[in-house]
């Protein structure tokens, strides 16, 4: 199962609670993998038990034993945490036929992430320490433009590093969505910023 230690108080369990929610009902179907959610004061000998040291901290269970974990408040990454603990399975062996249903998992888990955000730029490295030139500049010009976005590593998952360039049917990278689309990259977004229609195309 995958269980959410939290607490009410804390702003970014408030805004984590709303990703978690819709990843469980999204993988409602699934009968590998349970979704819980844990006030980690009330349960406080168990979160010692997991190791929880702070909220909010997602962990993957298989026979009870911590198998994965996230910490902190990072949507992508709990997309991408939920994606690989349905894909593997927690409590299941897979089918015979796991082939087929591992490509439309990465499918899945790919839709997942692009919509994790209203904004969504997958980049080498991350906004404050982009590992390309071409990252860090399209980063540059949507801090400019006073953008919220979110961002996910492409260098830190090879499978969809490589999986997004057929799922979009683009080749390169950065590569910026809004609201599910893909808007494109550095020079789809420079030239949107260049004539003062960026903002108004994100917004959709």
């Amino acid at each position: 199962c995958v269980c959410n230690f939290r607490a009410s108080w804390a702003e970014p369990c408030v805004q984590m609670d709303e990703v978690f929610a819709r990843l469980a009902v999204e993988h409602e179907a699934s009968v590998s993998v349970a979704f819980v959610q844990v006030e980690a004061e009330e349960a406080e000998a168990v979160a010692e038990r997991l190791g929880v040291e702070t909220v909010p901290t997602f962990v993957v269970l298989k026979s009870g034993a911590p198998v994965d974990r996230l910490v902190g408040a990072n949507a992508p990454e709990l997309v991408s945490l939920v994606s690989k603990a349905v894909g593997t399975g927690t409590n299941v062996k897979p089918s015979a036929g796991s082939a087929p249903a591992k490509s439309q998992s990465l499918d899945e888990r790919l839709k997942a992430l692009i919509e994790s955000s209203p904004t969504m730029l997958f980049m080498k490295g991350s906004p404050d320490a982009p590992r390309c030139g071409f990252s860090r500049q399209i980063v540059e010009l949507l801090r400019a433009q006073s953008v919220e976005f979110g961002s996910f590593d492409i260098l830190s998952d090879e499978e969809v590093r490589q999986g997004l360039k057929t799922y979009s049917n683009w080749p390169t990278y950065p590569q910026l969505y809004a609201k599910g689309k893909l808007i494109g990259g550095l020079d789809v977004v420079k030239e949107l910023a260049e004539e003062g229609e960026l903002v108004g195309e994100l917004s959709g």
